[in-house]
């Protein structure tokens, strides 16, 4: 934190190895050490419905590296991060376990915690119509 350091975390809420609650409680200790708020340097991502890493009925596509990049080299924090679901024809290979009624490219935000994302307007398959609340 005092060389300016950063720090991304993200977890699968539905991990059947780690609970996310662990890494909840840890994130907020971080928060207590540091006033109440460690968003200045650490920012912790929870994965809805992703199992250990990826997988899972979940948007499990994301890039974590370009926005710590652009936080720490131009101080630009993440707002949130856009996840994808892998559905079929996905280049990086289909996530088996995205249910059949979801877009193949649908998109969700991943929220710093405690801000969830919630569904404001428009296409329920984009990140777009949902913000970080």
């Amino acid at each position: 934190k005092n060389r300016g350091a950063k720090v991304m975390v993200y977890h699968g809420v539905a991990d059947p190895i780690f609970s996310v609650d662990d890494t909840k409680a840890w994130y907020d200790g971080l928060r207590a050490n540091n006033g109440g708020d460690a968003s200045n340097f650490a920012r912790f991502y929870r994965v809805p419905g992703m199992g250990h890493c990826s997988g899972g009925p979940a948007t499990d596509q994301f890039d974590m590296l370009t926005p710590l990049v652009a936080w720490v080299e131009q101080g630009t924090a993440p707002a949130s991060v856009v996840a994808t679901a892998r559905g079929p024809g996905n280049a990086a290979g289909a996530n088996a376990e995205v249910p059949a009624g979801w877009a193949a490219d649908r998109t969700r935000p991943l929220c710093p915690y405690p801000q969830v994302a919630r569904y404001t307007t428009g296409d329920v398959n984009l990140a777009a119509s949902f913000s970080c609340q």
